[in-house]
C-alpha cells in the first residue's frame, strides 16, 4: 500500500516530466502562445555584388520563408533554380529535423536529431532593436573572422537559431557561403493567420530516411550515374538499335528507313523538370534545320493520355512517340534527358545525358557536321 509521501513524490516527478515534455530547451514557457499560426517572409543580400552565373548556382539564396505554429516549423529557401522542390520541416514535440527534397516526383525526408548549435555568439546586454513591430535581443558573432551582429525575438513559443548559440527566435541573421560569401537575413514581411492548411507540415509523398541511408543512397546514385555516363561513351561509333514506331500525329517511324538521314533522338518524360526545361531549346533546334536532312525524335515514357495535356502547355516540335520506354531500353538509357545523334549509316555519333546549358549548341554542332560529310 502507498503512503501518502510516496504518492505525493509520485506526483511531483510526473509533474517534471510533463513540464520537461512541454517546455524542452526547445519551446520557451515564459513566451507568448501562438495563437494562430506565424508566417515570416525573410529577405537574402550578399555582401558582394553577385554574378548572373553565380545566381543560377543551386548554392544562392533568394528568399526565405518560415511559417510555424506551437510545434511545427516549415523553413523553405527560394533560388532561381526551380528543377526541384526542397524545404526543411521542425516537428519541435519530437526534437527532430527533416531535410525535405523531391524531384521528379520522388520525396526523401532526411529524419535528424535536433542538434546544440555550435556558432558561438555574444549577447550584447542592454542593447534592444526592433524589426517588424518585434523586440528583440541583440548578439555578436564572427563571419570571416569580422565581427556581426544578429537579432533574436522571445515573443514566439518556438526557438529557432539555426547555428547560433543564442536565444530567442532569429529575426536577423549573417551567415557565410563557401562559394558566395557572407550574406544577411533579415525578416521583411510577417503575417498571422489561422488559415494555414495542416497539409502544409505533412510529409506525404516524402520517404523518411536516416542521414545514414541518404549517404548510402548518394554513394549509390553516383555508381549509377557513373555507369550510365561509362555506357554513352561505349556506344559513341556503335550501330544504333533498330526500331519502329508511330508518333502521335501518325507519322511511321523505321529506323530502316532512316539510313541516309541524320537522326536526333531526345529520350524525356513530362513530371521531368529537367525535361520540360529544355523543350523551348529543342524547338529552336529543330526549326533551325527544318528542311534539312535530319530527323527530329522525341520518346516519352508517358502515354498519350498524359501526353496530350502537357503538350499543350508545354509544344514540342519533336516527331513524339509516347509509351516508348521499350526503345529507351533498347538504347539502354538509365538516366533522363538524354540526347542521342545517328549519323546517315546508322551509327551513335553523340550521346549526352542530363541537362547541360550549352547542350543544344553541341548538338547543333555535331549535326552540321554530319550533314557537311
Amino acid at each position: 500500500m502507498k503512503t501518502k509521501s510516496s504518492k505525493i513524490s509520485t506526483l511531483f516527478f510526473l509533474s517534471i516530466l510533463i513540464s520537461f515534455n512541454a517546455y524542452s530547451q526547445w519551446k520557451n514557457p515564459d513566451a507568448e502562445t501562438i495563437e494562430n499560426d506565424v508566417l515570416i517572409i525573410y529577405d537574402v543580400e550578399y555582401d558582394r555584388l553577385l554574378s548572373e552565373k553565380e545566381k543560377q548556382s543551386p548554392r544562392f539564396k533568394k528568399e526565405i520563408i518560415m511559417v510555424f505554429n506551437n510545434n511545427k516549423l516549415k523553413k523553405k529557401t527560394f533560388s532561381n533554380i526551380n528543377n526541384y522542390e526542397t524545404f526543411v520541416l521542425f516537428d519541435y514535440d519530437e526534437e527532430v529535423s527533416y531535410e525535405c527534397s523531391k524531384i521528379d516526383n520522388i520525396g526523401n525526408a532526411i529524419r535528424t536529431e535536433f542538434m546544440n548549435p555550435k556558432k558561438e555568439t555574444i549577447l550584447q546586454e542592454g542593447k534592444e532593436e526592433t524589426i517588424l513591430g518585434l523586440p528583440c535581443q541583440v548578439w555578436t558573432t564572427k563571419i570571416k573572422g569580422q565581427d556581426r551582429e544578429i537579432y533574436t525575438t522571445n515573443k514566439f513559443g518556438l526557438k529557432y537559431i539555426d547555428i547560433y548559440t543564442a536565444e530567442g527566435f532569429l529575426m536577423k541573421y549573417v551567415a557565410g557561403d563557401k562559394y558566395l560569401g557572407p550574406y544577411t537575413v533579415t525578416a521583411k514581411n510577417i503575417f498571422y493567420t489561422d488559415k494555414v492548411d495542416e497539409k502544409l507540415y505533412s510529409l506525404d509523398g516524402f520517404k523518411i530516411i536516416s542521414r545514414a541511408e541518404h549517404k548510402e543512397n548518394l554513394k549509390k546514385n553516383k555508381e549509377r550515374n557513373n555507369l550510365a555516363f561509362e555506357k554513352a561513351l561505349e556506344a559513341i561509333g556503335k550501330s544504333a538499335p533498330k526500331y519502329s514506331a508511330r508518333s502521335l500525329n501518325g507519322k511511321k517511324l523505321k529506323s530502316k528507313d532512316m539510313v541516309g538521314k541524320v537522326v536526333v533522338l531526345n529520350f524525356w518524360f513530362t513530371t521531368s523538370p529537367s525535361c520540360k526545361e529544355k523543350i523551348p531549346q529543342l524547338n529552336e533546334l529543330r526549326e533551325k534545320f527544318k528542311g534539312e536532312n535530319v530527323e527530329f525524335i522525341a520518346v516519352a515514357l508517358d502515354a498519350e493520355y498524359k501526353l496530350s495535356p502537357f503538350l499543350e502547355q508545354h509544344p514540342f516540335t519533336y516527331d513524339i512517340v509516347e509509351d516508348g520506354r521499350w526503345i529507351a531500353e533498347k538504347f539502354e538509357i538509365k538516366l533522363y534527358p538524354s540526347n542521342i545523334i545517328i549519323d546517315q549509316n546508322g551509327t551513335i555519333q553523340f550521346y549526352k545525358i542530363g541537362h547541360k546549358k550549352d547542350l543544344t549548341e553541341m548538338m547543333s554542332y555535331e549535326i552540321e557536321k554530319l550533314l557537311d560529310q
